[in-house]
């Protein structure tokens, strides 16, 4: 959550809010807190070592460089929450599948996920899968994310209990850890019913969310393409 500037909006206009954060140790590149004082709760620590959160609680090897950095807990396990908010590198797949995995939203909560080129398959397959368990819509900054191909998905009325969600969810944590120990030990690269890759499946995708993802990224392209269009390095290009 560090620095705190959506925490800090939140509790300004919502002063009985309550805000539980984790955020990442400034003495292993995070950045400082500016206002404590707006969060109830803050869990200094990498959300990607939560092995135990993304299912992972033995046989981990002692191979890997980041053994001894892996936890077991599971910060504010069994709380739930109205709005989960989720920031993240590009392919980052930690913050959210955190944020789902144990069930901090309920039945009607809402979850904010920043992502990045709306056009990639892989978020395709994100925004079809939150589609199937939430309402979603896209937001882009017309100022601060234009240029860039940052955006948030914001998903309401996440059902975790949809199969399609538990599918996901399951899919998330295998893929946590595919990637976090597969040059380390044995293990299978993830298979989901969400996320394919065959011709069948994108044709699915295309026909059944296809128009709706249209809608959904077209006005996501179009504030990136008006931006490109002002921008400085664009206009002395085409002089």
């Amino acid at each position: 959550m560090a620095p705190g500037g959506v925490a800090a909006t939140a509790k300004k206009y919502l002063r009985t809010v309550l805000i539980d954060a984790v955020t990442l140790p400034s003495h292993i590149g995070g950045f400082e807190v500016m206002d404590k004082g707006v969060c109830r709760n803050i869990e200094y620590a990498d959300i990607t070592m939560y092995s135990k959160e993304m299912g992972l609680q033995e046989n981990i090897s002692t191979e890997h460089p980041d053994y001894k950095n892996f936890q077991i807990d599971r910060p504010f396990l069994g709380n739930l929450y109205d709005i989960v908010i989720c920031g993240g590198a590009v392919g980052d797949v930690d913050s959210f599948a955190t944020g789902v995995c144990n069930e901090s939203s309920y039945v009607g909560g809402s979850l904010v996920l920043l992502l990045h080129h709306v056009q990639s398959w892989d978020t395709v397959c994100i925004l079809n899968a939150f589609n199937q368990f939430s309402d979603i819509e896209l937001c882009k900054h017309r100022e601060i994310r234009a240029i860039g191909s940052s955006f948030y998905l914001v998903a309401k009325n996440v059902n975790l209990e949809h199969p399609s969600a538990r599918a996901s969810i399951s899919y998330w944590k295998d893929l946590w850890a595919y990637l976090t120990f597969k040059e380390f030990q044995e293990i299978p690269s993830p298979l989901s019913t969400v996320y394919m890759t065959d011709d069948n499946f994108a044709e699915s995708v295309k026909n059944g969310f296809g128009p709706h993802f249209l809608r959904l990224a077209k006005p996501i392209w179009k504030i990136q393409a008006d931006a490109l269009r002002k921008a400085t390095f664009t206009k002395h290009s085409q002089q």
